[in-house]
C-alpha cells in the first residue's frame, strides 16, 4: 500500500483556498474601525492561523486517507475521509499512461500520472495520481513492462529541424489566441489594466509607426488585426516547439513509449492493440515536400486542449511506410477501389468558390455605398480572400484523391477536412457505424456522402464526399459480409 506524494496535501488544500476570505474580511473590518491597525490584526491573528490550519489539515487528512495498491492484475485507489471510495482498474483494460514531469514538480521528485481506459471520460482521466518517481517505475513494470529487456522493434528521434517544421505547419492563430485568453482570464484585474492602458498604448504606437512606413495609407485597424493574427500564431508556434522538443518514440513488445517536452516533460505509454486507428495528416505544404504526420486515436492520448495525438511528427513517405509496417498497419495503403466522382465538382468546390466570389463582391458593395471605409475594407477583403483561394486548391486535390479501399478486412479512407488531408487506417473490427447521406440533388445525380465512425471516446465522422451511390452500397455489402 502506498500514499500519493506529500505534495498532494498542498494541492488538496489549494481547493479550499476560498476560506481565506474570512481572514480577509476581518482585516478589512479592522482597518476601517480601528486606528491601531497592526495591533488589532495581531490580536486577532489566531483566527487567521486557525483558518490556514483547517485548510492544510483537510489536505493532510485527505492525503493520509488515500491509498494506492498495486496488485498482480489491477491497481486500486482508496480515498475518502468519512465515505470511502474504492476504484479498481485491471491492467489489461488500460489503454494509455501519461507521466507529466512538470518543472515545478521535478525538484521534489514528483510526477503526475494519468491512467486511461477505453471506457473512460474524454475530458478527464480514469485515475489521476501524484506519485514519487521511484514508485512510477513499479507502475510501469506491472502495467506495461516497457522497461523489460526486450529487443526494440522501432526507435525514432526526429531532428530539431523536423520539430520546427512540424510546429510551423500545425500552429494556428486560434490556438495562440486560446492561450492568451486563458492567461488573461487567470490574471484577472491585472490583465484588465494591462489591456486598457499599457498594451493599448503600445499597439496604437506600433500601428502608427507601421502605417507611416508604407507609401499607401493603411487603416490602423487592419494593421492591428494583422499584428494580432501574426502574434497569436507565433505564440502557438513557440508553445508547439516547447511541447514537442525532445520528441522520441520507441516500440517495445508490449507498449509504445513516447517522450516529449522542454519545460513540462511528458512520457506516454500506449498499448498498441488499444489503438483505434491511425490518421496520416498532411496539408498542401507537406504534400509539396512529401512529408506526413502520423497521429493515432487511442483513449487517453492527445486529449488535452491544443494537444495533437501525434505518434510520429514528421516523416517522409518511406519512413512512414516502415513505421506503419512495424505497427502492423503496413502495406495497407493500396489503390482506391472506390473514388469520388470527378463530376462532383460543386460538392468539393462550391463553398470555397462562393467565398472567393462573395468576399470581393461584398467589399465592392460596401465601398460603393460607404467610400470612406475603403481603406479598412480592402485590406480585410484581401486577408479573407487568401484562405478562400487556398481552400480551392485543397479541394481540387481532394476531388482527385478522395476514396477508400478494403483489403484483408482492413479499411483505408482518404478524404479532406478544411485545409488538411487525412488517410485513416483501421481494422474492420474498429468500425462501429457507416452512413449514406443524400440530399435531393444527390438523389437525382446518383451520388451520396459516405460516413464512417470508428471506435473512439469522441465519435468523429470520416466523410467521403461525391461517392457514387452504387459504389457506396457495394461497400456496405462488403462490410456486412466481413462481419
Amino acid at each position: 500500500m502506498y500514499h500519493e506524494h506529500p505534495l498532494k496535501i498542498l494541492k488538496t488544500a489549494s481547493k479550499n483556498i476560498w476560506l481565506l476570505i474570512f481572514p480577509l474580511l476581518r482585516g478589512i473590518k479592522t482597518m476601517h474601525l480601528d486606528f491601531d491597525v497592526f495591533y488589532n490584526w495581531i490580536k486577532g491573528a489566531w483566527f487567521d492561523i486557525l483558518v490556514i490550519l483547517v485548510i492544510i489539515g483537510y489536505g493532510y487528512l485527505h492525503w493520509i486517507n488515500t491509498w494506492l495498491r498495486f496488485g498482480e492484475n489491477d491497481i486500486t485507489l482508496i480515498s475518502g475521509i468519512f465515505i470511502k471510495r474504492e476504484t479498481t482498474i485491471p491492467y489489461e483494460n488500460i489503454s494509455a499512461l501519461t507521466a507529466e514531469h512538470s518543472f515545478f514538480l521535478r525538484p521534489f521528485k514528483a510526477v503526475r500520472l494519468k491512467i486511461n481506459t477505453c471506457g473512460g471520460n474524454f475530458s478527464s482521466s480514469d485515475m489521476s495520481l501524484l506519485m514519487h518517481r521511484n514508485e512510477l517505475k513499479e507502475v510501469h513494470h506491472k502495467m506495461m513492462t516497457p522497461h523489460a529487456k526486450k529487443k526494440k522493434n522501432f526507435k525514432l528521434h526526429p531532428k530539431f529541424l523536423s520539430i520546427l517544421f512540424f510546429s510551423f505547419v500545425f500552429s494556428s492563430s486560434f490556438s495562440g489566441a486560446f492561450y492568451i485568453a486563458a492567461l488573461f482570464f487567470q490574471l484577472g484585474k491585472v490583465s484588465k489594466d494591462l489591456l486598457e492602458h499599457e498594451l493599448k498604448d503600445a499597439l496604437n504606437q506600433l500601428t502608427s509607426e507601421v502605417s507611416s512606413k508604407f507609401a499607401l495609407s493603411i487603416a490602423p485597424a487592419a494593421i492591428l488585426v494583422s499584428i494580432l493574427i501574426i502574434s497569436t500564431w507565433l505564440i502557438s508556434f513557440v508553445l508547439n516547439i516547447l511541447r514537442y522538443t525532445g520528441f522520441s518514440m520507441k516500440k517495445y513488445k508490449n507498449s509504445l513509449q513516447i517522450k516529449m517536452g522542454a519545460v513540462t516533460k511528458r512520457h506516454f505509454y500506449i498499448v498498441p492493440h488499444k489503438i483505434n486507428y491511425i490518421d496520416m495528416r498532411q496539408n498542401i505544404i507537406m504534400k509539396i515536400f512529401k512529408k506526413t504526420s502520423l497521429n493515432i486515436n487511442c483513449s487517453g492520448y492527445g486529449n488535452e486542449k491544443n494537444e495533437l495525438p501525434v505518434l510520429l511528427p514528421i516523416l517522409n513517405m518511406r519512413q512512414a511506410n516502415n513505421a506503419l509496417d512495424i505497427l502492423d498497419f503496413g502495406k495497407r495503403i493500396g489503390k482506391r477501389s472506390v473514388k469520388a466522382n470527378r463530376s462532383a465538382v460543386m460538392t468539393f468546390l462550391g463553398l470555397p468558390f462562393c467565398f472567393c466570389i462573395g468576399i470581393p463582391t461584398a467589399a465592392a458593395v460596401i465601398i460603393h455605398f460607404f467610400p470612406s471605409f475603403s481603406e479598412l475594407v480592402i485590406p480585410f477583403a484581401v486577408m479573407a480572400e487568401i484562405p478562400s483561394v487556398w481552400m480551392i486548391i485543397v479541394k481540387i486535390h481532394a476531388l482527385l484523391n478522395t476514396g477508400l479501399s478494403i483489403e484483408d478486412n482492413f479499411i483505408c479512407i482518404r478524404y479532406s477536412r478544411f485545409f488538411a488531408f487525412h488517410t485513416v487506417l483501421a481494422d474492420r473490427k474498429k468500425l462501429v457505424k457507416t452512413q449514406i447521406i443524400q440530399n435531393p440533388i444527390q438523389k437525382k445525380l446518383g451520388r451520396c456522402r459516405l460516413d464512417f465512425y470508428f471506435n473512439s471516446e469522441m465519435p468523429k465522422k470520416n466523410k467521403l464526399h461525391g461517392i457514387n451511390l452504387k459504389d457506396a452500397e457495394k461497400i456496405l455489402k462488403i462490410l456486412e459480409m466481413n462481419k
